[in-house]
């Protein structure tokens, strides 16, 4: 069950920023090609940055582009965990009108989850070139508030360097927009939305993290009223996008 917060005082309109490491860093990793016309050789004069050669020249290997992380050993349960791998199929997201015409629609957010002893890492599947500026998502993230009564009922992992026990901070959440070439590792601990799939088609995602079974362990989740305040993501327009409606 969530745990029931309390909204925004008054609405926050949230603008998106296109996904790029340098910006996201602070919750996870953004993994994509960094040299996507650069063809792999046998003979190539110089290599890109934390790349080697391998399968006899004929690719490129770019070296711990993300890094998956397992704190369970220190869960409450003392379940141990597994590597899981699953597959989310995600449609477009129906989005609200907006009088704004460089608006394609806005999304109403009211609930954030976070894994306190995983990363989580989601990988599109199947999206060519041609298909990526149709196939894109939201990549939604806050911080976390410093520990209160609210939370102690939440256990996290007493580890350096992760966000620990706290609610999301709702005034400092922020949205990205990723493209189907990219694939993106939620840090342990950071609170996101769930999947949100936007544009004119369907994503495949191929998800893996670690898990034990122990519910409050493997997923917590936080949310709050969006007909008192709110947090709505304005979504850019894109050609071919998944048409607006009014809910």
């Amino acid at each position: 069950m969530p745990i029931v917060i309390a909204p925004p005082r008054g609405p926050i309109i949230l603008d998106t920023e296109e996904l790029r490491n340098e910006l996201f860093s602070s919750f996870g990793t953004v993994i994509e090609n960094p040299l996507p016309s650069l063809v792999p050789a046998a003979h190539l004069d110089m290599l890109p940055p934390n790349a080697v050669q391998a399968n006899q020249g004929s690719a490129l290997k770019y070296l711990d582009v993300s890094h998956m992380k397992d704190f369970y050993p220190a869960a409450p349960s003392a379940v141990l965990a597994k590597a899981v791998i699953n597959m989310f199929v995600c449609a477009p997201r129906r989005l609200l009108t907006s009088q704004d015409r460089n608006i394609g629609g806005l999304l109403p957010i009211d609930i954030l989850e976070r894994h306190p002893y995983t990363t989580q890492t989601f990988i599109p599947l199947g999206i060519s070139p041609s298909d990526a500026r149709g196939a894109r998502y939201l990549v939604i993230v806050a911080p976390s508030l410093p520990p209160s009564s609210e939370d102690s009922s939440l256990p996290v992992p007493d580890a350096s360097g992760l966000p620990g026990r706290g609610l999301p901070d709702l005034t400092r959440i922020k949205a990205f927009v990723a493209k189907g070439s990219q694939a993106v590792t939620y840090g342990a601990g950071t609170w996101h939305a769930p999947m949100v799939v936007i544009g004119s088609k369907p994503i495949d995602f191929v998800v893996v993290q670690f898990a034990n079974g122990v519910d409050i362990e493997d997923c917590q989740e936080a949310k709050w009223n969006g007909e008192i305040g709110g947090v709505v993501v304005t979504v850019p327009r894109a050609e071919g996008d998944h048409l607006a409606c009014k809910l």
